[in-house]
This record gives C-alpha cells, structure tokens and sequence, in this order.
C-alpha cells in the first residue's frame, strides 16, 4: 500500500500556508509603514521647504530695506530672489501711523513688536494663500525713507510643489525598497518551500512500513530540529509497529497449545462412548477453553497498557487502602479454600495516588493471585500499605519458597513461567501485566526475600497526588 501522491493533496487555502500568512502580514504592516512613511516624509519635506523659502522671504526684506527701486522692477528681483512667477509676489512698505507707502495696500502682516522684529504668518491675499514676512525698521536708516514695517510675501503654489516633488521622491525611494523587501521574502519562501518539499519528496513515495530516518546531511541548521523531530516520530512508529507484529506472533504463538489441546479433547470426545471418559473429556474442553479465554483477556490488557503510556494525566485520585481491602475481600475464596491466612495492614493513612482504576486493580489483584496461587496450603499472605514522603509503597508477601534471585529480572518478561511452579497454571503474563502498569503510573516493583528466610515479597511503589481531591474517590 503506497501513500497518496502529492499531486493527490488537496491545496491548502491561502489563509492556512506559510506565504499566504507571510503575504498577508507583510502587505499589511507594510501598508501601515508607507502610511506612517508618507506622513514623516511629508512633516519632513515641509519643514525643510518652509525654512528654506523662509529664508528667501528674509533675503528678500533685506533686499526690500537696502534698496530703492521702482515698484515693478522691486517686484521682478524679489521673484528672482523667490525663484517664484512676479505675480505670486507681494510687498508693502508701511510708515509708522499704518499708511502703505508702497506696494499692495491690502496685504495682509503680522505686527512685529520689540522681541520679534521679523515675524512669519500665513494669510490670504485676494482669497488666494500667501506666506507672509514682515520686519520692523522703525529708527532704522534705509532705502526707504519713513518705512517703519517692510513686508514681503509669496505664493504658497511654490512650497506646496516643492513640498510634493520632495515627498514623492521620498516614497518613490521608500517604495523601491519595499518592492526589494517583498522579492527578498518571496524568495526566502520560495527556499522555505524547497526544504520542506525535500522533506516531504522523500516521505511520498514510500511504503506505509517503510520507518527509514530522513537523511540530515544536506538539510540547513534551521529545519535540522523539524527533521530530526520527524525521524523520532518515525523511530517512535517504528516500535509500535514491532511491538504489533511482536504482539501478534506472541499471541498466535501462545494460542496454537490451548487450541491444540481444544481440538485434540474434541477428538477424543468425538470417539468416546463411555459417559464418564466423555464427560472427562468435555472437563477438559472447559479447562483449555477457560484457559484460553483467560490468555485472551490478559493479552488485551496489556495491549491496552501499552496503549494508555502517558496517559495517566487523565487519571483520577484513588484510595490505595480502599482498593487493596476491595481486592483482599474478593480473593478470600482462594485463600479459604486453602486454608491460607491472608491479613490486610496499614499505618491508618490515607494515601491517594493519580491512575487509573481497572488498571491499578489489575495490578494488584495479579500479585496477590500469584501469592495465593504459589503459596503452600495453610501459609500466610500479608498485604502492606506505608506512606514515605510522596511516595505510597505497597507489599505483598507470602511464606512460599520464593524465587531465586538469578531469574527475578525476567519474571517481567512476556510468557516468563517457573518450570517449578506450573502448578500454578498461569500463562506468564501476570507480572508482565504488573510491570506494565507500575510503569505507565509512574512507579515501580521490586522482587525481594523475606527477613531469616520467612518468604517473598513483591513491593509496589507508586507516587503519591499533589493535592487532594475535592470529592473522595471509590472506597475513601
């Protein structure tokens, strides 16, 4: 089975790729830059504009004061001394009652007075707008005789153009580099896009099983960390699938005997006609099937485990003395049918730990079956429940003859049975179980003897919950 081609994938909407998103962002804020831009630019460009046509007004009074020509031919060297058209430019020349001496009468001035003898203004002459400079002369010597006001003025066209020509070559540099920024962008995309379609050429075309690790040499140190995180999911996949394919040769391998043995007593059966040997064989046929069923359940549980890893922090609280005193009370059948004592005990504490319910009920009810089950008739079996800092320790121990301390590492094994104790009948996965569940919770089991030869014991250690919760859970 071959993963579908890239030619297959439907297209991803703008909104969700990386150059729409890019695209969108940087239209965006560049937009809001050109805007910000163009209004520097123009506060800017008018600034510089108005000082340097202020200046000229200034020549120009200074010209009007120094001077004593005839009207006309003032008014053509103060346009020259503008760089502006002779009629966008004014003058006037006032005496010191408000009398025009010379010039336009109805030119409007701001009054100098004795802190600012030179004063700036914009106005209105004949409802077109002027800028207007007016300087006081009173006691002065100049050209004039009885000047006490001079006043010069221009069109405002000539600032406005100049304003306009500085701002537009402004945002014309501005703009050629925001179209350099945006190519710039496309093509750091473009080579985003190249190294994440290496990735994914070389992931399209393989087999669904195929868990071959990218290859890291000729990737760039940025997306280094994104392949080398797709080589630890493939990694990850790749013991899943083991662990599946193990999972299925474990389970047809431990089912062909049951099943075998099914077959084989139906035989039997089949050709037997004694009532008694039939029944016998009918027994048997009960034996091997409740054998295999238990098989089944115990493989389903630990599949279930192994699928629950890291899942326990969608655990509840649970009251480990109510679950252990539960757990006693339901297997005090075995323990009275072979006449074995089997004791509860702990220090009175409550002691509340995060997991899962069936789980840890599976655990425990393994551990103390298998006490029971290997103990001799008319032992004892004593369950244990200590509180140590933040950790729960829960012990089972029984007066049986233990196991030997060079086999305890693989009791934790799939299928791991004593060949001296297949009277138990077990399948080999009960403290498999056990071990897999202890871990998923955080915790951990020890196998050890018991003081002066007294027996075995298995200690259970869990990590105990933060807080306590706000509703008690099963048994508390």
């Amino acid at each position: 089975m071959r993963s579908p081609s890239r030619g297959d994938a439907a297209p991803l909407p703008v909104g969700r790729s990386l150059a729409g998103r890019v695209a969108l962002i940087g239209f965006s804020a560049l937009v809001a830059l050109f805007a910000f831009d163009a209004i520097v630019a123009y506060r800017d460009a008018r600034e510089t504009v108005y000082a340097a046509h202020d200046r000229g007004l200034r020549v120009a009074l200074g010209l009007m004061k120094s001077t004593d020509v005839a009207p006309e031919a003032l008014v053509e060297r103060l346009a020259e001394s503008l760089e502006a058209q002779a009629d966008e430019v004014h003058f006037a020349v006032i005496d010191a009652h408000g009398v025009t001496l010379v010039g336009e009468r109805d030119l409007p001035y701001p009054r100098p007075d004795a802190g600012e003898r030179l004063r700036f203004a914009n106005g209105h002459l004949r409802g077109n707008p002027v800028r207007v400079a007016a300087l006081d002369v009173a006691g002065e010597t100049t050209a004039r005789p009885g000047a006490a006001i001079l006043v010069a003025a221009e069109s405002t066209r000539v600032r406005v153009e100049a304003v306009g020509r500085l701002v537009f070559r402004e945002l014309r540099r501005h703009l050629a580099t925001a179209v350099a920024a945006i190519l710039l962008g496309w093509l750091w995309i473009r080579a985003v896009r190249r190294e994440v379609r290496v990735a994914s050429d070389a992931l399209v075309g393989r087999e669904a099983e195929d868990m071959t690790p990218l290859a890291t040499d000729e990737v760039s140190r940025e997306f280094r960390p994104l392949v080398e995180a797709i080589n630890g999911h493939l990694a990850r996949l790749a013991g899943l699938l083991e662990a599946s394919r193990r999972f299925a040769a474990d389970v047809a391998h431990q089912l062909r005997t049951p099943l075998t043995l099914l077959g084989a007593q139906a035989q039997y059966a089949l050709r037997e006609g004694d009532p008694a040997k039939l029944r016998a064989a009918i027994e048997g046929i009960a034996t091997a099937s409740r054998s295999a069923q238990r098989l089944c359940n115990q493989m389903l549980t630990l599949s279930r485990i192994e699928a629950a890893r890291g899942a326990m922090a969608e655990g509840v609280r649970i009251d480990l003395g109510a679950l252990l005193r539960e757990i006693a009370l339901d297997l005090s059948v075995l323990a009275i049918e072979k006449r074995i004592d089997l004791a509860y005990e702990d220090g009175g504490e409550t002691a509340l730990v995060l997991g899962n319910e069936i789980m840890l009920h599976e655990l425990f009810s393994n551990l103390i079956d298998n006490a029971l089950r290997y103990t001799p008739r008319e032992g004892q079996v004593r369950i244990g429940l200590s509180t140590r800092g933040d950790t729960a320790e829960i012990t089972v121990a029984d007066s049986g003859a233990g196991i030997p301390a060079e086999v305890r590492d693989t009791l934790f094994q799939r299928f791991h049975r004593r060949l001296d104790r297949q009277a138990g009948g077990g399948s080999g996965l009960g403290l498999a179980i056990a071990h897999q569940i202890a871990v998923v919770h955080r915790g951990a089991i020890t196998l050890d003897d018991l003081p002066d030869g007294g027996g075995f014991v298995v200690r259970v250690r869990l990590p105990i919950a933060d807080e306590a919760p706000s509703g008690l859970p099963k048994g508390s």
